[in-house]
């Protein structure tokens, strides 16, 4: 026998026999999965269904939980941001990138071979899209996302971004421009600093680049982009340890912006979160990329996440770009076995 407790229905569909649905404590629904699911009676139950993205079309929106537990008249209008056009001109340019490690077990008399984590990648990043990098764990996508951002040494390569090569600057000449290039953790328990209010998070990043002035124009700006990730000012002074784990990702999105960003990576950044949570952080991602004319790289192992987020998708494996094509070709049409292999690992129960 086994008690399976995860927040994916898609793997509960897959794998169990009957489903236990849990709301604020307490039991909403018990049965057998194929009818709870496909006549789900507790409101939660239906929002949670919904919240998922779809893997066969691009919504414009997810729906969320209070879609489903408010009455309507308490619902509020959602307001649609324009999406500014996506240009022809790359942002980031990046050639035959590689990027090697030590094979496990190596040191100084024990020198093995290396692992090569990134292999000869070539990419394009246009100006105003979202690009989804997808692959099994260890195909180096999370090693590439860090490379562009010099977090972790390239063996070869050059990476273009207003015609300088990102590889070859001074670390000083670097540090001018890291503003434009921030990036959200998968963990956001792990991001945050628990003795330290969520406040000094958002003003650190601005003294290090001496941004926005003195302390009190950095704590106007820190109030101004907690109030876009939807939370209020007050919650300046209080420490992580109060927010959940989906407050605590909005928390590291508004950090990221405080830089006032060009490129944004997002690696796993919902990955961690559940189902209903990670709707609202997606529609949030959208809808800041549409305000603020950001360029995404988004990373993430979920194909459902990112057709809903991302234009084109890339497609990781062993290091390299094995295909890249926009959400539709890609998950209707893959050219690659492996990509093939991936669409079918997909849960199929929902």
């Amino acid at each position: 026998a086994i008690l399976f407790i995860t927040h994916d229905l898609g793997v509960i569909a897959e794998i169990a026999d009957e489903v236990l649905e849990m709301y604020r404590g307490e039991m909403v629904e018990y049965g057998p999965v194929l009818e709870i699911f496909a006549q789900p009676r507790h409101p939660y139950t239906k929002g949670l269904l919904a919240c998922r993205p779809p893997l066969d079309h691009q919504p414009d929106r997810l729906p969320v939980l209070r879609d489903f537990l408010e009455p309507a008249e308490e619902q509020r209008p959602t307001k649609v941001i324009a999406r500014p056009p996506i240009t022809d001109q790359a942002i980031l340019q990046l050639s035959h990138l590689s990027v090697s490690y030590a094979a496990r077990g190596s040191n100084f008399w024990n020198k093995k071979s290396k692992v090569r984590a990134v292999d000869q990648v070539d990419l394009a990043i246009f100006e105003g899209e979202s690009l989804g990098l997808v692959g099994e764990s260890g195909s180096g996508k999370t090693t590439l996302g860090k490379a562009l951002l010099r977090l972790v040494p390239s063996e070869e390569g050059r990476l273009l971004f207003d015609n300088r090569d990102l590889f070859q600057l001074p670390d000083k000449d670097w540090r001018r421009l890291q503003p434009n290039f921030q990036m959200i953790f998968q963990d956001p328990y792990a991001s945050l600093n628990p003795r330290k209010p969520i406040g000094e998070a958002l003003i650190e990043p601005m003294q290090v680049h001496g941004l926005y002035g003195n302390r009190r124009q950095q704590e106007e700006k820190a109030v101004e982009v907690l109030e876009l990730v939807r939370l209020e000012a007050d919650h300046l002074r209080r420490l992580p340890k109060a927010f959940s784990g989906g407050q605590r990702q909005r928390i590291c999105i508004a950090r990221a912006l405080a830089l006032a960003p060009r490129f944004l990576i997002c690696d796993e950044c919902v990955s961690a979160l559940d189902v209903s949570i990670q709707a609202e952080i997606l529609n949030l991602l959208a809808d800041l990329r549409d305000q603020f004319q950001l360029t995404l790289l988004f990373i993430s192992h979920d194909l459902s996440v990112v057709r809903f987020l991302c234009d084109r998708i890339a497609v990781m494996r062993a290091g390299k770009i094995v295909e890249i094509g926009t959400g539709e070709a890609i998950l209707d049409q893959p050219r690659s076995a492996y990509t093939r292999q991936l669409i079918d690992a997909i849960p199929k129960g929902l």
